[in-house]
């Protein structure tokens, strides 16, 4: 048996069935929860943030046209979210302990020997990434965490493809930056 889609999902809660939010809810409230983290650096923003976000899922499902996939049009009103929240608070991420940060956010899942080389670099690569502007915060961690392609990032970010990835190119490069002020040399993935 097939599960329903998250876009069969979103159609019903659109038509009043507003149980299929649950659904959607466990599927995706670790994603964008982890997204709403890395751009506020406090839990509890954090949370506060993603809860908000699945209230205007539920409130927007109306607004749904199956032009994308339902995570990119969910990210994008994450994305809102997470903005608005900025902007309101007039400020800019928190510090999160590095060892809490650490913990939940920059997962690696690929092999064992490419995550234990990687493992001396992540805490300046994190580090580095914090130091960023929100809007290549953004850009990074929806692309290394969330949408695999181009075509999905550019969905979830409202623009074209093209534009997504001279977005991401842009981010990489601040990034690289970054990383090289803090640790000397540039970062060698």
């Amino acid at each position: 048996m097939q599960a329903v889609s998250d876009e069969q999902l979103i159609e019903w809660v659109a038509k009043g069935d507003s149980s299929c939010l649950g659904t959607l809810f466990e599927r995706h409230h670790r994603s964008v929860y982890q997204f709403c983290l890395q751009m506020t650096r406090n839990r509890a923003n954090a949370e506060d943030v993603a809860q908000e976000v699945f209230m205007k899922v539920l409130r927007k499902a109306h607004t749904y046209r199956h032009e994308g996939t339902f995570k990119a049009w969910m990210f994008n009103i994450a994305r809102n979210a997470t903005f608005d929240y900025l902007r309101k608070n007039k400020s800019q991420p928190d510090s999160l302990p590095q060892d809490d940060f650490a913990d939940s956010l920059m997962v690696d899942h690929r092999t064992a020997e490419h995550a234990a080389s990687g493992m001396q670099d992540i805490g300046t690569l994190q580090r580095a990434l914090a130091t960023l502007p929100a809007q290549y915060q953004e850009i990074i961690w929806l692309a290394r965490f969330e949408f695999p392609t181009f075509v999905e990032l550019g969905a979830a970010l409202g623009c074209k493809t093209g534009t997504a990835r001279v977005r991401m190119h842009r981010a990489m490069q601040q990034l690289n930056l970054a990383y090289t002020e803090l640790n000397g040399a540039p970062f060698d993935a």
